[in-house]
């Protein structure tokens, strides 16, 4: 099996990429006035450099990586890396691609231990997964932003809720909500949008109906953000990113990678990769990329920041 690189439809899921892990660049763009004095004052707030970070400052029109990431973090718990997306933009060719790196997949770590690659951020945080994703993909980057996601369920309350359209029925229960999910069309509020997104036994997809819905709620979130109603909410707005998001990347340079990338983020390019899911000798499941998979996914990254 290959990896397979195919262009989208324009989406609002970059819109989202951009407001909730790029320190809404793409709103923030688009903003004047008050509203833009708003959102600097609260990304400023979010700045957290990697450690020993020697980061240059973002170049005009150079090929990137950005690395976002999804933790499920609790008080006294260091959490896991649920989502992990890698963002690739080259503003000369005004290409970008998005590669969802599945969360089971097994990788190797610099001490040669192999574990899942969500484990990474219990062992070291951000740090720890950034320097995984390089050394399994033969990347540098140097930008990253992460989200809590619970913080998912304060921000879909503060822009109101959200819609999507559920391809399937399904039943959700842990410690905090028990719901019944219908297909088609349905409104949720915070905590509800949340079992939709983490739900993936009942899929027949897997955790790749898990990711669809997930993107369904960020496209929903991103739809409001943009809106004109924003201005209502940029306090609690301002409160949910200072409590649930950190990343290295300025305002200034957030914008920059808005403006310069505009094209790129519009016409979407996404890598998956490929492989098969088992449980190994000591016992554990994991997703196996393929050497095929992992081979042109890595070629794809390489041409991109070349072309």
């Amino acid at each position: 099996m290959e990896s397979r690189m195919k262009k989208k439809r324009p989406n609002p899921f970059l819109r989202v990429a951009s407001a909730l892990l790029l320190l809404v660049v793409l709103v923030a763009s688009a903003t004047t006035g008050y509203a833009f004095l708003k959102l600097q004052r609260t990304a400023d707030a979010l700045i957290t450099p990697l450690k020993g970070e020697q980061k240059l400052p973002l170049e005009a029109m150079q090929p990137v990586h950005v690395l976002l990431i999804g933790v499920d973090e609790r008080k006294n718990d260091p959490g896991r890396a649920d989502a992990i997306m890698l963002l690739s933009f080259n503003p000369k060719t005004k290409q970008a691609s998005s590669l969802s790196i599945p969360r089971d997949m097994q990788v190797t770590l610099a001490d040669g231990q192999t574990t899942k690659i969500n484990h990474t951020y219990a062992y070291g945080g951000v740090e720890e997964t950034l320097q995984t994703v390089e050394k399994t993909f033969d990347v540098e980057i140097p930008y990253y932003a992460k989200i809590n996601m619970d913080g998912l369920i304060e921000l879909v309350d503060a822009v109101g809720g959200v819609t999507v359209d559920n391809p399937s029925a399904f039943s959700w229960n842990d410690r905090r909500l028990q719901k019944e999910y219908k297909k088609g069309r349905i409104e949720l509020d915070g905590l509800e949008a949340s079992g939709y997104a983490r739900m993936r036994k009942q899929d027949p997809l897997g955790d790749m109906g898990r990711q669809i819905r997930q993107r369904q709620v960020l496209e929903s979130v991103g739809t409001k953000l943009a809106g004109p109603n924003i201005l209502t909410k940029l306090e609690q707005l301002s409160q949910v990113l200072q409590d649930n998001f950190s990343t290295n990347i300025t305002f200034s340079e957030a914008t920059q990678l808005a403006q310069e990338n505009q094209t790129g983020f519009e016409h979407l390019q996404s890598l998956k990769i490929d492989g098969e899911g088992y449980i190994a000798s000591d016992g554990i499941w994991y997703f196996f990329a393929s050497e095929a998979s992992m081979r042109e996914t890595k070629q794809a990254l390489e041409a991109l920041m070349k072309g």
